[in-house]
């Protein structure tokens, strides 16, 4: 492995974190408890950094080692770093799928070229604004899986920690910084949404009540997204291409490209992240987008035709679902 390999690594990583080369250059000083312009002479390749320096740099300024390593070209081997948000305790540390995604989306949106690809079976996050009912019931969800039904507290008892709404507000802000948007959607965008709301009502969890407000938070998304639709942009930010497809997507997935830097999100759970720096893995994925995407149908700005058959077909189904809880079944 080439030294100026690592170190280009190293100098994106440091970049990811902060905004300007000098700060960097100067917790890197702190870190190895050393002047400014030794740093200087080490990142411009007159000098070297030895491998205790760079693990003291990964140690100190939290960064984990492989994020080093495995972007060098010469690494055959590009592990997914797994990210779990932690709903019941604060800090960065517990909180590193949020404050890690959005440093990167921010850091790809600043390039000229970027561009996020997005394929899922429901409506993603970035086509609809903040609504806090559906934060808290993904938390719900997430208390589910995490520590399983004992757990579970009613819906506006969920313990949702004082920086999530910012958090999400910062990460959409990010989003709608990128220059080029697609997103590829399944038929039955809020199928995915029903289902386990209709789930969690049965097994009682949910109060008709909560189930309703939540069928109401559906029905205002479904109104913003058509809005996007026909304009062909987020609210008041970038232009969208939105396609729907009859084809089941297995995972949802966010693919970002960009002159700063390029990666992968798969998100397992609703609230934990699965991040890929490998190009072969981007590469394979933006394949697939591309074969999912070719029979798909555009319903943003043109297709009004076929964008009033999808939500028709949304709003069925709510139907059918407000059906369902209003019999008490």
């Amino acid at each position: 492995m080439e030294h100026g390999e690592i170190l280009n690594s190293l100098k994106s990583a440091l970049s990811l974190r902060y905004n300007d080369k000098i700060i960097y250059q100067r917790k890197v000083a702190e870190a190895l408890n050393t002047n400014i312009p030794s740093v200087r002479r080490r990142f411009s390749g007159k000098n070297l950094f030895t491998l205790k320096e760079i693990s003291l740099i990964s140690e100190r300024l939290d960064i984990p080692i492989d994020e080093i390593f495995d972007n060098c070209s010469s690494r055959n081997s590009y592990p997914l770093e797994f990210l779990e948000y932690n709903l019941t305790q604060s800090g960065r540390n517990h909180n590193e799928v949020f404050y890690n995604t959005n440093e990167m989306f921010r850091y790809a949106g600043q390039s000229v070229n970027s561009q996020l690809c997005i394929s899922c079976n429901k409506l993603p996050d970035v086509l609809k604004p903040n609504h806090m009912g559906f934060t808290r019931f993904t938390a719900l969800k997430w208390l589910y899986l995490k520590f399983g039904p004992d757990s579970l507290v009613p819906l506006s008892d969920i313990p949702l920690l004082p920086d999530t709404e910012k958090l999400l507000e910062e990460y959409l802000s990010n989003i709608y910084s990128f220059k080029n948007i697609v997103c590829l959607l399944n038929n039955n965008i809020i199928g995915d949404y029903l289902t386990d709301i209709r789930q969690f009502y049965i097994l009682e969890y949910l109060g008709r009540e909560e189930a309703e407000v939540l069928a109401a938070e559906v029905e205002k998304l479904l109104g913003v997204f058509e809005k996007m639709c026909i304009d062909g942009r987020l609210r008041n930010g970038p232009e969208v291409a939105i396609y729907c497809t009859d084809s089941h997507i297995p995972s949802d997935i966010y693919i970002v490209e960009s002159t700063n830097v390029n990666f992968t999100v798969l998100f397992p759970t609703p609230l934990n992240a699965a991040i890929s720096k490998s190009d072969n893995v981007r590469l394979a994925m933006g394949k697939w987008f591309k074969l999912w995407k070719r029979p798909a149908t555009l319903i943003s700005q043109s297709g009004a035709h076929i964008r009033r058959q999808f939500m028709d077909k949304q709003y069925k189904s709510l139907k059918v679902f407000r059906d369902f809880i209003g019999a008490g079944v």
